[in-house]
């Protein structure tokens, strides 16, 4: 029965129900940023489809057949709206919207839900880009609004100091906490980015060099004793760096090398950190399985460790200033903290374990796959660590910031295994950005696939091979230094670069200047890094290695 009497009369409201569903994503959606706020869309919806119900039930059930029949047109009106809507959107995305003439796939234009796809597929999402890449140049489209960009230029444009881009909304996955990695307004950031400054400046990291020795020489106490038998390296520098960061951040000896066993706080880590880089192109989807009971409990539980952290601080003050005193410091500072201001506290915590141990741990084991894979390396290094030795100089971080040769091992691996090898998300600004001759509109993702831009032989010749000279007597090999910024560049780079590096020196120096090494398994050659995962940051499979004391020092 028609709803108002008659099929002309349905079919001019039925029409006029699609046209509104048309006009909401022109007027609205079209607009803006809408993925952080799915919930409040959909309670929208419902609420406008529920009293639309009840006003008609209440108005028309007794003309025009009852409540159910009522019900039924609402219902289909309704569907005519979303489906008016839905189907602008895709009409937009395809034909009209400003990265349309972009290259990529078909499918990656109409959802996000393609680029989700692509990070669940091997759990390989850097290099999913990069094959896109290699199909359609520099530019690929991966995303509705979202541009991946792989031209050398592409770095400074997007990452440098004069750069006006600022953060996407994938930074929105802590939400309703923010922390200093999360934090998108750049006065905000910039604030709280000189107590982290201040916390890791190389006046206190001289203050943190003998809690980091403790840990390195017990690193190389559980190396000592498997001698001759195999050792998963990459374990012990996951329980290396948390040592660390124990010690340093919260003043707490987790004895994780002791031990041998890995504290369950990593679980929830590591399922967080899978679940941010699965759907963080899909950020309505990620924050709606974030407020869904028992999902979100992995971030939920690394939180809670987080804030037990901090009240064990505040109840107990470490004697020597550690890293998060500084923060902690700023916190109990403030006149009247808001809980906004504690959950902050509380996201620094948490992005302190992620950052202080995850991303190093990876760092160490792939330099240490590479030396062990290239043999001639390993031994031009352990020469120059034995000249160090012979100048009878103290195992500080000033006389190992000196080893040339050290520093350029380290900057190689870093370049084949890129900490973050997706890149990260920013948003261009409203003006547009140029990268090289190409114009990239304002408003919209942009990505550099680090790994990508990294392998590309434009800025480094002979680029899948691992060569520590190109950062010393092979210049030749590095044509665009701009592109190499391992920790970042500019106002969003990494504040632990320093810390970072002491670990990673001192324990590859510990190691050269004691050991032979050599692959358990052959296999590993290849293996391993086909076994990498991205989870946003890179995770390493095992790396069993076996060491030999050297015959000569």
């Amino acid at each position: 029965m028609p709803l108002f009497g008659s099929e002309l009369s349905d079919q001019s409201l039925y029409g006029t129900a699609f046209s509104v569903g048309v006009l909401v994503h022109l007027s609205v959606f079209r607009l803006g940023e809408w993925d952080g706020v799915p919930g409040r869309i959909a309670a929208f919806f419902a609420a406008v489809y529920a009293i639309s119900s009840v006003a008609s039930i209440y108005a028309l059930s007794e003309d025009y057949g009852g409540a159910s029949v009522v019900l039924m047109n609402v219902s289909a009106l309704f569907l005519t709206l979303l489906l008016g809507l839905f189907a602008s959107m895709l009409i937009y995305r395809t034909g009209f919207h400003r990265l349309r003439l972009f290259p990529g796939p078909r499918l990656a234009r109409i959802s996000s839900i393609y680029a989700t796809r692509m990070a669940m597929k091997r759990l390989k999402y850097f290099d999913e880009v990069d094959q896109l890449h290699k199909l359609y140049g520099d530019f690929v489209r991966i995303g509705p609004n979202h541009l991946s960009v792989a031209h050398p230029a592409a770095v400074q444009a997007v990452h440098s100091s004069s750069s006006r881009c600022l953060k996407g909304p994938w930074y929105n996955t802590q939400l309703p906490a923010v922390s200093l990695l999360t934090s998108r307004d750049p006065h905000e950031h910039a604030r709280r980015r000189k107590t982290w400054d201040n916390g890791l400046s190389f006046k206190a990291i001289r203050t943190y060099e003998a809690n980091i020795a403790k840990c390195t020489l017990q690193l190389i106490s559980n190396v000592e004793a498997s001698l001759g038998r195999n050792i998963d390296m990459s374990h012990h520098f996951t329980l290396y760096t948390f040592d660390v960061m124990g010690t340093l951040a919260f003043a707490k000896d987790f004895k994780m090398l002791e031990s041998k066993e890995l504290h369950p706080i990593f679980k929830f880590l590591h399922e967080s950190m899978l679940s941010v880089v699965i759907f963080g192109h899909a950020m309505w989807f990620l924050t709606f399985l974030n407020n869904i009971p028992g999902l979100a409990s992995p971030m939920k539980r690394l939180n809670a460790w987080a804030d037990q952290q901090i009240e064990d601080q505040i109840s107990d003050k470490p004697d020597t200033p550690n890293v998060f005193s500084w923060l902690l410091r700023d916190y109990m500072m403030l006149p009247n903290p808001t809980p906004q201001h504690r959950m902050n506290l509380q996201a620094d915590a948490s992005l302190i374990v992620v950052a202080g141990s995850d991303t190093t741990a990876s760092t160490l084991t792939c330099l240490l796959f590479e030396l062990t894979k290239h043999p001639d390396v390993y031994r031009k290094l352990q020469n120059e660590v034995d000249a160090h030795l012979s100048d009878s100089k103290e195992l500080q971080n000033d006389s190992l910031i000196g080893m040339e040769y050290l520093q350029a091992c380290i900057d190689e691996s870093m370049r084949m295994h890129p900490i973050v090898p997706g890149g990260v998300q920013r948003h261009t600004p409203p003006q547009g950005l140029r990268v090289g001759d190409t114009f990239i509109p304002g408003d919209v993702i942009i990505q550099v696939p680090m790994h990508t831009v990294n392998y590309d032989e434009r800025s480094f010749p002979q680029a899948g091979q691992f060569i520590p000279e190109r950062w010393t007597s092979r210049p030749d090999l590095v044509t665009d230094d701009s592109c190499f910024t391992p920790f970042l560049a500019g106002k969003y780079s990494c504040p632990g670069k320093q810390l970072a590096l002491l670990e990673v020196r001192q324990v590859i120096y510990e190691i050269a200047r004691r050991y032979d090494i050599s692959f358990f398994e052959p296999k590993t050659r290849l293996s391993f890094p086909e076994d990498i995962i991205d989870g946003f940051s890179l995770h390493c499979p095992k790396l069993e290695l076996v060491f030999s004391s050297r015959s000569t020092h």
